[in-house]
C-alpha cells in the first residue's frame, strides 16, 4: 500500500509539471498580434462589470466572454505573465477535469492518458497559453461531448447538466460553438432512442446551456434581442466572410501539419489491429464532431490553424483511449510505437518552447512549403538582433505586426506597408505574409524582395520564420 501511495504522489507531481510548465514559463517572451485587443476587451468588461453595467458586458461579438471572466483578476498587472496566469490555471483546470471525465467513461488509465496526451499536445499547449478564447471553445466543447458520453453511460442527470453547461460555454468562448446545440440534441435523440426520453433529456439539457448562457452573461437577460443581432452581425461581417480566403482544402493541410506524432501512432495501431476498439461509438461520436466542425469551419470564408483546434482535441482524447486499449491488451509492437511517439514529442517541446504556435509534424514539415505560419512568435528574436547593434536606439524598422515588435525594439517601429520610407533603416518580412491575395500589399512587398538578401534569418523550429533587411538609402 505505501509503494501505491509513493507512485501516485510522484505520478500526481509528473502530471502537474507536465500540464504547468510548458504553460506557464517565458510568457513575457512575445505576444500574439490578438493579445492586446483581448486585453482591451477583458478591461472594459471587468470595468462595466464592476458598475454593474450588465446592459453592455459584450466587448466583442466573438464574444470571448470566458476569457473575459477568467483574465478579469489579474487585468490591471503589469507583466504578460501575471495578466494570463489567472486564464491559463483555469485552462489547466478544465483540462484535468477532461481528463477525469475520460476516467469515468473508459477507465482511471484512459483518463491518466488522457491528461498526459492533453497536456503534451504543442497546438494546444501554444494556445492555452495566448490571451485568446480558441483553446477554451475547444476544451469546453470536448467537456460538454465527454459528459455527454458519461450521461449515456451512467443514466445520472447531472451529467447531462454538465454537458449543457459546458456547450452554453463554449458558445460564449467563440460563436462557432454553438454547433454544439444541434450535434448534442441529435446525439441524445440517437442514443436514448425512445422520443420521451430524448425529449426529457433535451429539455435538461437546453435548460442547463440557457441558464449557464444568463448567469455568465447577463445581458441576455436585459437584452437578449441587442445581443443575438450583434451576434448575428459578426457572422455576416467581412471579418468573418471576406478575410483570410485560402481555399476549400485549406483544413486538410492544417491535419497534414498539425497532427501529433502521438495521434498518428494511435492511428496506426487502430489500422492494423482494429479489434483493440471496444467503445466504437463513443468514438464515433467524438470523432464524427470533428469532422462536423471541420466541415463546418470549412464552408466559412475566414480561415485559420487555430480555427479547428477543436477538432484535435477530440483526436487526442480518441488517442488516449486506444493507448488505453493497447496497453490492456499487451500489444508490445503498439507501445512501444507509443511510447516513442510519447517520448519524442516530449523532447520536441522541450527544444520547441516558448514557440509552440511554430509547431509542425515532423513527419509532413518537409512539405510546409510556403504555407502561412505565425502570429508574432519570433520578433522577439529579431528585436534582440537589432537592439544588439551599437547605434540601435536610432534605428528606425519597418515591420509586420509593428505593434508587438515596437513593445521589443529600443529603437522606432513602424509597419511594414511603409517600407520604402527614406527614414527607415531596415524592413522585417514575416512568414504570415505568405498565403494572401495576389493584389494584397503583403504579396506585392514580399515579391520586391525576393531577389534582395536578408542581412539575418530567423528560423523557428527549422522554419524559416523571419528576414531582415537592411534598406539602401
Amino acid at each position: 500500500m505505501r509503494h501505491i501511495h509513493i507512485y501516485s504522489i510522484l505520478l500526481a507531481f509528473a502530471l502537474l509539471a507536465t500540464i504547468l510548465l510548458p504553460r506557464v514559463t517565458d510568457l513575457n517572451r512575445f505576444i500574439t498580434a490578438d493579445e492586446p485587443r483581448w486585453q482591451a476587451n477583458v478591461a472594459g468588461f471587468t470595468i462595466k462589470l464592476a458598475r454593474a453595467d450588465f446592459r453592455n458586458l459584450l466587448q466583442q461579438p466573438h464574444p470571448g466572454i470566458t476569457t473575459q471572466w477568467f483574465a478579469s483578476p489579474a487585468i490591471w498587472q503589469k507583466t504578460w505573465a501575471e495578466k494570463k496566469l489567472p486564464l491559463i490555471l483555469a485552462q489547466c483546470v478544465l483540462l484535468l477535469f477532461a481528463a477525469y471525465l475520460m476516467g469515468l467513461l473508459w477507465g482511471k488509465k484512459t483518463g491518466i492518458l488522457g491528461a498526459f496526451i492533453l497536456a503534451l499536445n504543442p497546438f494546444l499547449i501554444a494556445h492555452t497559453r495566448v490571451y485568446a478564447m480558441d483553446s477554451l471553445l475547444a476544451i469546453f466543447l470536448l467537456i460538454s461531448l465527454l459528459a455527454l458520453l458519461v450521461w449515456n453511460k451512467t443514466q445520472e442527470n447531472r451529467y447531462l447538466l454538465y454537458a449543457g453547461s459546458a456547450g452554453a460555454l463554449a458558445f460564449l468562448s467563440k460563436l462557432p460553438g454553438s454547433i454544439i446545440v444541434p450535434f448534442s440534441i441529435i446525439i441524445i435523440f440517437f442514443l436514448t432512442k425512445n422520443s420521451k426520453t430524448s425529449i426529457q433529456s433535451c429539455f435538461i439539457w437546453i435548460i442547463s446551456f440557457v441558464v449557464t448562457s444568463v448567469i455568465v452573461l447577463p445581458s441576455f437577460l436585459i437584452r437578449p434581442i441587442g445581443i443575438f443581432q450583434d451576434l448575428a452581425g459578426f457572422l455576416s461581417s467581412d471579418d468573418y466572410t471576406s478575410l483570410h480566403q485560402y481555399g476549400l482544402f485549406y483544413y486538410l493541410g492544417t491535419l497534414v501539419f498539425l497532427t501529433t506524432l502521438i495521434q498518428i501512432s494511435a492511428l496506426v495501431a487502430t489500422i492494423i489491429k482494429p479489434s483493440i476498439l471496444k467503445h466504437k461509438q463513443d468514438v464515433a461520436i467524438l470523432m464524427l464532431f470533428a469532422v462536423a466542425f471541420i466541415l463546418m469551419m470549412t464552408i466559412g470564408a475566414k480561415k485559420g490553424d487555430r480555427y479547428i483546434l477543436p477538432a484535435f482535441l477530440m483526436f487526442d482524447t480518441c488517442t488516449a483511449y486506444v493507448a488505453s486499449r493497447v496497453l490492456k491488451k499487451r500489444h508490445t509492437w503498439a507501445i512501444l510505437l507509443l511510447i516513442c511517439a510519447f517520448l519524442f514529442q516530449a523532447i520536441h517541446i522541450v527544444k520547441l518552447h516558448p514557440y509552440e504556435l511554430a509547431y509542425v509534424n515532423p513527419l509532413t514539415g518537409q512539405f510546409l512549403g510556403d504555407r502561412q505560419l505565425g502570429w508574432g512568435e519570433g520578433l522577439d528574436i529579431a528585436a534582440q538582433y537589432i537592439n544588439a547593434k551599437p547605434d540601435a536606439k536610432e534605428i528606425q524598422v519597418a515591420t509586420y505586426y509593428a505593434s508587438q515588435f515596437e513593445s521589443l525594439f529600443i529603437g522606432k517601429t513602424v509597419p511594414l506597408h511603409q517600407w520604402d520610407s527614406a527614414s527607415n533603416d531596415y524592413a522585417i518580412l514575416y512568414r504570415a505574409m505568405y498565403g494572401r491575395s495576389e493584389d494584397s500589399w503583403e504579396t506585392d512587398v514580399l515579391q520586391h524582395f525576393t531577389t534582395k538578401k536578408p542581412e539575418k534569418i530567423i528560423s523557428l523550429n527549422g522554419i524559416e520564420y523571419i528576414w531582415i533587411y537592411k534598406l539602401e538609402k
